[in-house]
This record gives structure tokens, C-alpha cells and sequence, in this order.
């Protein structure tokens, strides 16, 4: 007996030790606690870690997730993700397209910034959330089956029997008519209203109220029994354009194509320029500036702005791009989040063109007339 204890004992000291999640010491997934468990160090190093890391620029984020998916839980043979795609085996294009989607979103959340500016957050939570509905909608299609296989009931001898042999069950009603026929007249009512003046349309309020309100009718559809996967994804793309517009902050709704602006006198110069989509040419070279501060604004959404300003004045410009190329006055600077301020003196120092110029995605060029 004592022999046989003696190699039992040895065996379970030999047995390596193995690597997951705390299931005692945990505050979301138990990462930190199976790790600190590991490698014997106290959770609280591997907590501040994950913070300071989420806190520059969202790795942290992206680590503890992807910990999360390949650590088991402890008492668990397989992780999350082993699960998952064991499970999945016969579909692999569902594993495919949430792994497509989830990429996507660890790129955007890779340029997002908590701090002052959320950066492209908007977007990665849309595209976190299009891979979570997607996975759930296709699993819960799957399961019915499934289940009526396993319980060998009269569902199951029908899906078991030759097709033709039996009517298919009638297909539920889906809400997407109605849903994509309400938001049409939504956007028709809010772009009639911002087109004729009536009301200043802020779009980021609009496609949120529009993502809302595709969001209550997915639940509606859900509590009735109604098919809703078409609006699920329109709702998904109605997020992908609000975090576009979060992102860009500029006029993405003031116009599509090239457009130009060339102002000959203090007169006709406006104090703001805006346009959506497109090339935006600014020709301030011929103005005759007073003595003082002349401020004007110029912002574009998407494509490629020109500014050009007078020879003999001074100008203070401050250039911003969420994502491109700028040019000041000689000095280029591109990425995302670019931000300049060049100040150049003229022949006449009193004279100060004070400029603001903005683009969302694209190039910014401010240069001598």
C-alpha cells in the first residue's frame, strides 16, 4: 500500500501546473488572478498592467480580451474560443466572418484615445457589436434544430423526412419593410428640414435617433416572434455611419462633389466655409484685408481642402485632420489626430488673417496665393 501511494503522490508532483482563469480572485474575468496564480506574483501587478495599458491608446483592452478567449477557466478543460470553434466546426464561414469583424474592431480600438478625443472607439464598439450579434443570431438559428434532433420528436422526423414529403412551416413576417420605410421617412423628413433652412441638423443626433429607433423595433420584433435579422443589420450599419460621423466631426451632410470658394472683397467673404464630400478649393489671395484679425473657418469631411491666402498679410492657422495629410505653409505633418499651428509674418503685420481649418479624413493644404 505504501508503494502505491508513493507513485501516486509522485505523479500528481510531476503533473505540470496549468495555466487559468481565477475563479476566486476575479474583478471581471480572472485573468490577472490565473496569472498572478501562475507565475506567483500578487494579481494587483498584472490589474495595473492591464490599466495602464488600456489607458494608452486601448492594448490593454485588446490583451485582456484576447486572455480571455484563449485562457480556460479554471476547472474547464477548453477555453472560450477552443469551445467555440469545436462547436463550429461545421460552419466555418460564422468563425470566419466574427473573426473578420473582430479584427476590425482590434484596429480601430488600436486608434482610439480615451483621453480628450475617444478616436475611433465609436467604431470598434460597432464592429464589436456587429460580431456578438452576428454569432448570437447564428447559433440560435442553429439550435432549434439541433435541439428537435436530440429530443426525436415529430420535428425532428420532419427534418429527418424527403424534401417535398411535407409542407415547410410558414416563414415569419420580417420587420425590415417597415423598419427600412420609417427610417427612409426619418432622414427624408430631417434632410428636408436642414436643406429649406428650417432647422440647423446636427447628423450625428439624427443617425443616433435613427440607430434607436431601429433598436426598439429589434426588440419589438424579438418579444412578438417577428423575424428581425434584416434590421439587425441595418441597425448595424446606421452604428458604423454614427461612429464615422463621432469620428470625423465635421459636415459629412454639406454637400457632395468638387466645390470652390473665391471671395474678391471683405464683402463677400464669409466668416465660415463648409462642404461634405469631395474636393473644397478656398481662394482668399485677392482679399484686401482691414487692420486687425480676420477670422474664417473652413471645414471639409472627406476628400482633399485647399486654402489659399493672401501674399502680404499675416496668418495664423491652425490646422486639424482626424486622420490624412496637412500642409501649413511648408510644414507637413500626417496620421491620425494631426493638429498644427503655424504662425507666418507677412509685409504687413497688422493685417492678420486668422484661419481655421479643418478635415475629417483626407488631405489639408494651406498655402501662399
Amino acid at each position: 500500500m505504501t508503494g502505491t501511494t508513493d507513485t501516486v503522490t509522485e505523479h500528481a508532483a510531476a503533473e505540470p501546473r496549468r495555466l487559468t482563469r481565477s475563479r476566486s480572485d476575479r474583478w471581471l474575468g480572472g485573468v490577472s488572478g490565473g496569472l498572478g496564480a501562475y507565475f506567483d506574483l500578487n494579481p494587483v501587478v498584472y490589474r495595473i498592467a492591464f490599466a495602464a495599458l488600456a489607458l494608452a491608446g486601448g492594448t490593454g483592452i485588446l490583451l485582456y480580451v484576447a486572455a480571455w478567449l484563449v485562457i480556460p477557466d479554471e476547472g474547464a478543460e477548453d477555453s472560450i474560443a477552443a469551445t467555440a470553434l469545436t462547436h463550429n466546426r461545421d460552419r466555418p464561414w460564422l468563425v470566419i466572418g466574427v473573426g473578420l469583424l473582430a479584427f476590425g474592431s482590434i484596429l480601430a480600438l488600436s486608434e482610439a484615445r480615451f483621453w480628450p478625443s475617444p478616436g475611433n472607439l465609436w467604431l470598434a464598439a460597432a464592429l464589436g457589436g456587429a460580431a456578438i450579434v452576428w454569432w448570437q443570431v447564428s447559433t440560435h438559428r442553429a439550435a432549434p434544430r439541433a435541439t428537435a434532433a436530440a429530443d426525436g420528436g415529430p420535428a425532428a422526423a420532419a427534418a429527418a423526412a424527403p424534401v417535398g414529403s411535407e409542407a415547410p412551416a410558414p416563414r415569419k413576417r420580417s420587420l425590415l419593410p417597415i423598419a427600412t420605410g420609417l427610417l427612409i421617412l426619418g432622414l427624408g423628413v430631417v434632410g428636408l428640414l436642414d436643406a429649406t433652412g428650417t432647422v440647423d441638423v446636427d447628423w450625428r443626433i439624427a443617425l443616433a435617433v435613427g440607430a434607436i429607433a431601429l433598436g426598439v423595433i429589434v426588440a419589438i420584433g424579438a418579444l412578438t416572434g417577428r423575424a428581425v435579422g434584416g434590421v439587425v443589420v441595418l441597425g448595424l450599419c446606421m452604428l458604423a455611419a454614427l461612429a464615422l460621423a463621432f469620428a470625423v466631426r465635421v459636415p459629412l451632410f454639406s454637400g457632395i462633389g468638387n466645390e470652390s470658394a473665391h471671395p474678391t472683397s471683405i464683402a463677400a467673404l464669409h466668416s465660415s466655409y463648409e462642404h461634405g464630400i469631395g474636393n473644397f478649393d478656398v481662394n482668399l489671395e485677392d482679399l484686401a484685408l482691414p487692420v486687425g484679425r480676420t477670422p474664417v473657418k473652413v471645414t471639409l469631411g472627406i476628400g482633399n481642402l485647399v486654402v489659399r491666402v493672401p501674399k502680404d498679410v499675416t496668418v495664423d492657422v491652425e490646422g486639424r485632420a482626424s486622420a490624412g495629410d496637412v500642409r501649413l505653409l511648408g510644414h507637413d505633418d500626417n496620421g491620425t489626430h494631426v493638429h498644427q499651428h503655424v504662425v507666418e509674418a507677412g509685409k504687413h503685420p497688422l493685417r492678420v488673417l486668422a484661419l481655421d481649418a479643418r478635415v475629417g479624413l483626407g488631405e489639408l493644404k494651406v498655402e501662399r496665393g
